[in-house]
């Protein structure tokens, strides 16, 4: 669930994929409809997966299984395209749709750019020479903004650590942009939309196997604050999602939050821990926490997160939120950026 909300972060549109061969909806097709109406996804195609292995009749009885199951929600008029992944059937149809019918974002290119990280790692061979060495990569969308080769840059939080206390301080990682890939192709620069490779000199045990992952890259001194603690103000899904039941029996509801209890907060694409200190309601009586993250995390206000609450051994969607307010971590301004 984790990887799925990471990823939607960074999407305009999403492919809701459901098995032709079982009853509709399966526990988990509702929790990633729920997930893609937190993420604010306005473009839904519908793919109605392993029609090869049931009967036309069958099949379009699930199409009305489908569409009552979405009606109401942001996938309501959404297309229902059958297709069979294995044997490529109508894959291009969805290929057409996906050109024709689904509208560009407008895009950004004029704010200061920001990249979230959704991967990260060393290019690096094993046993590579010192002077063939290359720096840490970054992967991700550019939000907005324009990246151009030989940037200076900044990643936030960067480089976490705890003092005996069990304080935590942040120390952002500077480095200069050395190339940018989209697919294999070499750019000069990069605008938003799309997966783009950034290229730097910051050394690369930093970036190994995604360490980077749910950072903000952007130019030096021109990223958003830093929070370990976070004021949100959140809404409650009535029933608890993704969870198989009894036959006939409603799904369980979904409690509300406790003081001290542990949740999995997801802002942008980071995955962190989240403490409830405080549960309260603002004047119009709409409910308002206090987490403090277990990491901490680079975002701003009005930032929407979802929340979720371990069940049964497993993360579980309970609900989402907006940011009112954050609590500022001190950073430290070191160069941590070396050159490899």
């Amino acid at each position: 669930m984790a990887t799925m909300l990471n990823g939607a972060a960074v999407m305009d549109a999403a492919l809701l994929l459901i098995a032709g061969n079982e009853t509709c909806p399966q526990p988990q097709t509702s929790e990633h409809l729920a997930a893609v109406e937190i993420m604010q996804l306005k473009n839904i195609i519908i793919l109605q997966n392993k029609v090869d292995l049931v009967k036309p009749e069958n099949a379009e009885a699930q199409q009305e299984q489908i569409k009552i199951f979405v009606a109401g929600t942001v996938a309501d008029s959404a297309p229902i395209i059958p297709i069979s992944a294995v044997l490529k059937y109508n894959i291009d149809v969805v290929a057409e749709y996906i050109t024709r019918h689904l509208p560009v974002p407008v895009r950004d290119f004029t704010s200061v750019p920001r990249l979230i990280v959704i991967r990260s790692f060393d290019v690096n061979k094993p046993g590579e020479d010192v002077a063939g060495l290359r720096g840490g990569v970054a992967g991700g969308s550019i939000l907005q903004g324009v990246l151009r080769v030989g940037d200076e840059i900044e990643i936030r939080p960067g480089i976490v650590s705890k003092d005996s206390s069990g304080d935590m301080s942040c120390t952002p990682i500077f480095s200069r942009i050395v190339s940018l890939y989209a697919e294999s192709n070499d750019l000069q620069y990069a605008v938003p939309g799309g997966l783009i490779g950034v290229g730097t000199k910051i050394d690369p045990t930093l970036t190994r196997a995604d360490r980077l992952v749910g950072q903000v890259l952007g130019l030096k001194d021109n990223l958003p604050n830093v929070f370990t603690e976070v004021e949100v103000g959140y809404y409650l899904l009535r029933r608890l999602l993704g969870v198989k039941t009894q036959e006939g029996a409603k799904q369980a509801k979904v409690t509300k939050l406790g003081k001290a209890e542990m949740l999995m907060v997801n802002i942008g694409s980071v995955s962190t821990g989240g403490k409830v200190l405080k549960v309260t309601e603002n004047d119009k009586g709409e409910p308002q926490a206090v987490i403090h993250l277990t990491q901490p995390v680079c975002t701003q206000d009005g930032e929407k997160i979802a929340l979720s609450r371990r069940v049964d051994k497993h993360w579980r969607l309970i609900g989402w939120g907006k940011i009112i307010r954050g609590t500022v971590i001190g950073s430290e301004d070191k160069e941590a950026g070396a050159e490899p």
